[in-house]
């Protein structure tokens, strides 16, 4: 089975525009710098200028963005921040879930093993993972764990009824220990 992401286009010009005013900002404080103006304004037109080739390089990788599942392995891909082969078996399973519009669209994180790779808002699939998987928040720089990856697929339905509900077996959100509380009196 091979999903696409839905929304691929709107998220490419959106990336295409960042990439735009990144690069138009860069050229024009390097040619303040380069007139003698202000050698400080070198450290934000570089800055810039990195942004500008990440969004460039995304915008140029988000077509290709798929989830590909065969009977042993699921292939996910997203731009340049995730593209990992992942064991059926350490996929515990799927739901559907709504996806707000305050949510955004990119990679968004909890920083609890919670990372959205969206799109578009809307209906959306979330994999729950035994072992997490590793997705980039900024590529090759801030790494992700991701236990829960939701995805913004063209239809999120048929990968939930391939994986299933996820079990009880699956790893509990807070990670640690947990003690029972009695009643108290006071």
């Amino acid at each position: 089975m091979l999903f696409a992401f839905r929304g691929v286009r709107g998220f490419q010009v959106l990336l295409a525009f960042i990439a735009l005013v990144c690069g138009v900002a860069s050229t024009l404080l390097l040619k303040t710098v380069a007139d003698g103006d202000g050698v400080i304004l070198l450290l934000p037109a570089t800055f810039l200028g990195l942004v500008f080739f990440w969004a460039f390089a995304a915008t140029l990788r988000v077509p290709t963005s798929f989830v590909a599942i065969t009977s042993e392995r699921t292939r996910i891909r997203f731009a340049g921040f995730v593209d990992t082969v992942v064991s059926n078996d350490n996929i515990v399973g799927a739901r559907l879930k709504r996806r707000s519009f305050l949510g955004g669209i990119g990679v968004r994180t909890n920083f609890n093993g919670e990372v959205a790779l969206v799109t578009v808002w809307g209906d959306v699939a979330e994999i729950t993972f035994r072992q997490p998987i590793r997705v980039w928040l900024i590529p090759r720089l801030i790494p992700l764990r991701a236990q829960r990856l939701t995805l913004s697929l063209r239809n999120p339905q048929k990968l939930v009824d391939r994986f299933g509900a996820p079990s009880s077996a699956a790893p509990s959100r807070g990670g640690g220990k947990t003690r029972q509380r009695g009643s108290r009196t006071r």
